[in-house]
């Protein structure tokens, strides 16, 4: 986050500017929450992760239509896992 009076670094935390003095606005110290990645993203990107080394390193070559109809499935489970995981009104995530 950035002050808005001198662009310096904020944290949540802080309540006033380190460097100008300035209060921190509200808004700014809520705008920074955490958003939690659910096992089944993670388990994407490991998987993800995987099909790229094997594509980049083995012998057997996949086709182009073929990478791109896995690597898109990927991405589009990815996006989804995301968008479920997204912290509700509430700020807790749904499970």
């Amino acid at each position: 986050m950035r002050c808005p009076a001198c662009n310096s670094v904020v944290t949540k935390k802080d309540r006033a500017c380190y460097v100008c003095g300035d209060p921190v606005p509200e808004y700014l110290r809520q705008l920074s929450t955490k958003k939690e990645l659910s096992l089944f993203s993670n388990i994407l990107f490991v998987v993800s992760l995987g099909f790229s080394l094997y594509s980049f390193l083995s012998d057997h070559k996949f086709s182009l239509a073929v990478s791109l109809v896995v690597s898109g499935s990927l991405l589009l489970l990815k996006v989804l896992a995301d968008q479920y995981a997204k912290p509700s009104s509430d700020g807790r995530t749904r499970t």
